[in-house]
């Protein structure tokens, strides 16, 4: 299996490749990774719901790529340069450490921010082992029912931090503290919301219907 080495760590060219491309995007796979809908009974292929008819599969792949195309636009209509201030104006305030050895955040746990200069985004996340969890974005992928956030929601749903690949994370930084319900949401709202990726907001909320989902108009 071919592989790279980005950031000190190996990056596998694996089904998805290292960086993300329409082609690549919102392959067809027919089993379910949700909970049992009724509204989707006639969807499904089975009367479990572990997986969906073909022709749903097709018909919603066309809307995930759709969204998709959306996407990209957006992230052409952004200004770099105020992107990458606002990046730096981030770093300087809470002091991140540049990444350039992800061996060196084994076991490290603290928060994180992932830059995809190409497409003025970012990306903050919290875990208990950065090199690890980052690493698991590089490899790991949304289901095709997963893509849209929510489900269906082709003209707001914003591409997920998983369906990018390896070389599309251009910078990384970290900050080694502990857990805090307010501090992940503190830096999501250090940038302007356009240049954020992330799907909601930050902190653990109690109950799934605390949750709060960050859209954006795509058109």
């Amino acid at each position: 299996m071919n592989y790279i080495e980005h950031f000190g760590v190996r990056a596998f060219d694996k089904k998805y490749g290292l960086k993300l491309t329409r082609e690549k995007y919102a392959l067809i796979n027919n089993k379910s990774s949700l909970p049992y809908f009724k509204g989707m009974k006639e969807n499904y292929a089975d009367e479990a719901g572990k997986f969906y008819k073909d022709k749903w599969c097709a018909k919603y792949q066309k809307l995930c790529l759709e969204n998709f195309d959306l996407n990209m636009l957006f992230f052409q209509s952004l200004d770099y340069a105020k992107f990458n201030n606002e990046v730096n104006a981030m770093i300087d305030k809470y002091k991140l450490e540049e990444v350039e050895d992800l061996k060196q955040y084994d076991y490290f746990g603290g928060y994180y921010l992932m830059v995809l200069d190409e497409y003025n985004q970012v990306y903050v996340g919290y875990s208990s082992n950065i090199r690890k969890r980052i690493q698991q974005h590089w490899s790991f992928n949304k289901s095709l029912d997963r893509l849209l956030f929510p489900m269906y929601n082709i003209k707001s749903s914003r591409l997920s931090i998983d369906s990018f690949r390896a070389l599309d994370t251009t910078r990384l930084y970290a900050i080694k503290r502990r857990y805090s319900k307010k501090f992940e949401d503190t830096l999501i709202k250090s940038f302007s919301d356009d240049f954020v990726i992330n799907r909601v907001s930050g902190g653990l909320p109690k109950y799934i219907f605390e949750l709060k989902i960050k859209s954006r108009k795509l058109i």
